[in-house]
């Protein structure tokens, strides 16, 4: 821009034209009027007010430029990704803003999906063309989307990864991996140690075996009226199926066979496992999880299988409640494991993503391990899909959180088939008929073990 001083006399009247607007912007700045002019505030975010002008400014600074310069508004150079997930603003934004910082070149455009609808939503863009840059997908949503074909093969650029993290057969197909893994959740009991204790157990001490499991459920059941040993789960899908297949892992269980190929669903193990879930039902509650959660805050609830969102909501909810972590118990002492569920979060980017390696960029800083335990310590209903993650000084001091990273070392991911949701609508539906006693455990399994099989067999 030239200086003013070498201004032909032709332009005094335009430099007070621009003064006039400019004494406009800056009452237009005091009365509050603002838009927002700073490329890459993540959603959510309250740009500073640095980063904003009265409307009247933006006219102003264009007079300005093409008075004094004859250039026009140039946009802010760099790239922006767009990043799909399901984080709310007070856990993701500020990992967000240290990679803006850190890449002034890139920005990213945020938006945040919720379980209920999020798949749908993930489904439509890409059947538009709108898909994200990057994304974040539940475990169980991978296959098919990795089958249908519109994710991106990451094999070679997360060679480098393998070693320091989960779940890797959570985003592979075919030997072909399709994402990253950032952070998982797990199952683990909770036990309320004032139940066990008013029940002559030792509140130290939770049940490590089915059998331990059983009697210390029938002694709290009958500590005290209205209380109740366990809890069952019914009534919601992808709930049941979580809670029932650790018993049966932890058996030596299985849905599918190791190649995917064949169900595996009617089997001694899966039997055993389910009948022993059956036999908690005289001294449980049988309700849906977030009914049990609150009955264990009541102090209604002896022990439950849950998750690690009860490890923030329980002391908020409840802050005299005395409760401990436990593994999930195995069928026998020397027999069998402490299995649970292992749900995945996988970043992924599309086939047709315009700007994969930026995307990458994010996916790689997104799971290292500062940025991935920071998350998790804010979230706490996750653990980092990272190994070691147990022996960071945080979980060292954390014993609850850390029985939770320790119970991701024996819990099982659900088989990566493409029909994998169709495959768990039937363990679940078999689970309930168990339940509510309309069907033998062996009957109840065979039946779905033939509806798999057509599910499996179908194109």
């Amino acid at each position: 821009m030239k200086s003013p001083s070498v201004e032909s006399t032709r332009a005094v009247p335009v430099r007070r034209r621009i003064e006039s607007v400019l004494r406009g912007f800056r009452a237009g700045v005091r009365s509050g009027a603002r838009i927002c002019l700073a490329a890459g505030v993540p959603a959510g975010v309250r740009a500073p007010a640095s980063a904003c002008v009265g409307s009247a400014c933006v006219a102003s600074v264009c007079v300005l430029a093409l008075a004094l310069s004859g250039a026009s508004c140039q946009k802010q150079s760099g790239t922006k990704i767009v990043f799909w997930q399901f984080w709310s603003a007070d856990v993701i934004n500020p990992i967000i803003a240290q990679f803006e910082k850190a890449n002034p070149g890139i920005t990213v455009e945020m938006q945040q999906l919720t379980w209920q609808n999020g798949f749908e939503k993930i489904v439509a863009a890409v059947s538009s063309g709108t898909q994200p840059d990057l994304c974040e997908l539940g475990s169980t949503w991978v296959p098919k989307f990795a089958a249908d074909g519109v994710l991106a093969d990451l094999t070679s650029d997360v060679a480098d990864m393998r070693d320091d993290y989960l779940f890797w057969d959570s985003c592979t197909l075919n030997d072909t991996v399709f994402g990253i893994p950032w952070v998982a959740g797990t199952r683990a009991l909770f036990y309320n140690k004032e139940l066990f204790a008013k029940a002559g157990l030792d509140p130290e001490k939770p049940p490590k075996t089915w059998a331990e499991l059983s009697a210390c459920a029938k002694k709290i059941h009958a500590s005290a009226a209205g209380v109740y040993g366990f809890g069952l789960n019914t009534g919601e899908r992808y709930i049941l199926f979580k809670k029932f297949m650790p018993l049966a892992w932890g058996n030596g269980g299985a849905v599918l066979t190791a190649d995917m190929r064949r169900p595996a669903l009617y089997s001694v193990q899966n039997i055993q496992a389910l009948d022993f879930y059956r036999s908690l039902k005289p001294y449980s509650l049988v309700e849906k999880q977030d009914v049990l959660d609150m009955a264990f805050k009541q102090g209604k609830l002896g022990m439950m299988i849950s998750g690690g969102w009860n490890l923030s909501t329980v002391p908020s909810d409840a802050p005299q409640l005395k409760f401990g972590v436990a593994l999930v118990p195995r069928p026998a002492a020397g027999r069998g494991s402490h299995a649970s569920f292992a749900g995945s979060e996988i970043l992924v980017t599309f086939a047709k993503s315009k700007h994969k390696a930026e995307a990458l960029k994010l996916a790689r800083f997104l799971v290292s391990r500062d940025n991935v335990i920071a998350l998790s310590r804010a979230a706490k209903s996750v653990q980092p899909a990272l190994r070691g993650a147990e022996d960071d000084p945080y979980y060292e001091t954390h014993p609850l959180e850390r029985t939770f990273v320790i119970q991701l070392k024996t819990a099982v991911a659900p088989p990566a088939h493409p029909k994998w949701v169709e495959i768990e609508d039937e363990i679940d539906a078999a689970v309930e008929e168990v339940l509510y006693d309309r069907k033998a455990s062996g009957e109840a399994l065979l039946d779905a073990h033939k509806k798999i099989e057509d599910i499996i067999s179908r194109p």
